[in-house]
Order: structure tokens, then C-alpha cells, then sequence
């Protein structure tokens, strides 16, 4: 019975971990080549794990590390496409906003004004997920031209 309690402390330590702070594409880019510096001059993976300061799996710094030795430069760039946490903090009050100023913007729209203005590409099922989950959707304009015309004849 003790040993199941432990167990069950150890499992809700485990859960209440604390969420990591965005951090921008540039502050990842930099930590991954001051990684990689490292590990080129001699400091073994988990020293320079834990210099660094965005968190990595010691996996994920051995792909790297493979990643950078084939493709050079090209390795750091994150090439995520509409990844949810993408779509935080700034990105999400600006959502918010473009609707209060565009009462109802298409999809492409919204991709387009993120993507000008956070340089961030989202797909546009992904958008349309985060729309739904923030209450703003969208409503087609009326087609009353056509329902005129018919009404004239």
C-alpha cells in the first residue's frame, strides 16, 4: 500500500510540470547553433544540454547534430507547418482583433494577414481550429443579388 502511494505522488509530480515560455523562432535558432558549437568543440550532449537555454531531448540533439553535418545552415530552420503552439499569445489576440475589425474574413485572409505580420505560415485547417476553439466563425456573405433578381422576374 505504501509503495502505491508513492507511486501515485511520483505520477502527480510528474503532471504538474510548468508549461515552457514561447519562445521565439530566433531564440530557438541561436540555441540550437550555440548547441551545436558546443557539441563541435568537445562538450558532450548533456553538458551542452543543459547551457542551453531552450529544452531538448538528448534525441532530438543527436537528429540535429546529423541534420546540421548533411544539410549545413538549412538544419536549423524549424519547417513545422500549422504546429498548435504556433498559434499563441500575440497571434491569438491578433485573431481576435482582425475579427472585430473584418466582421468576417475568409481563411485565406486571416493566413495571409498572420503570415505578413508574424511571418508565420498556419494551414488553413489548422486556422479554422483554432477559430472554432476561440467562438469566431465564419459567415458567408448573402447572396441577395441573386435572390432579387429571381424576385424581379
Amino acid at each position: 500500500m505504501v509503495y502505491f502511494r508513492k507511486w501515485s505522488i511520483d505520477q502527480e509530480m510528474r503532471r504538474s510540470t510548468v508549461m515552457t515560455p514561447i519562445i521565439s523562432r530566433e531564440q530557438r535558432q541561436n540555441a540550437k547553433r550555440q548547441m551545436m558549437e558546443l557539441i563541435e568543440r568537445g562538450t558532450s550532449v548533456r553538458q551542452a544540454q543543459r547551457k542551453t537555454p531552450v529544452p531538448m531531448h538528448r534525441t532530438t540533439i543527436y537528429r540535429l547534430l546529423k541534420r546540421v553535418q548533411t544539410d549545413g545552415e538549412n538544419a536549423y530552420t524549424d519547417g513545422r507547418y500549422g504546429h498548435p503552439t504556433k498559434v499563441r499569445g500575440e497571434v491569438r489576440t491578433f485573431l481576435v482583433e482582425y475579427y472585430q475589425v473584418t466582421p468576417s474574413p475568409s481563411s485565406t485572409q486571416l493566413q495571409q494577414a498572420i503570415e505578413q505580420r508574424f511571418r508565420l505560415r498556419l494551414s488553413v485547417s489548422q486556422l479554422n481550429r483554432v477559430r472554432a476553439s476561440l467562438g469566431l466563425t465564419y459567415h458567408r456573405p448573402s447572396q441577395e443579388k441573386k435572390v432579387q433578381n429571381r424576385s424581379q422576374e
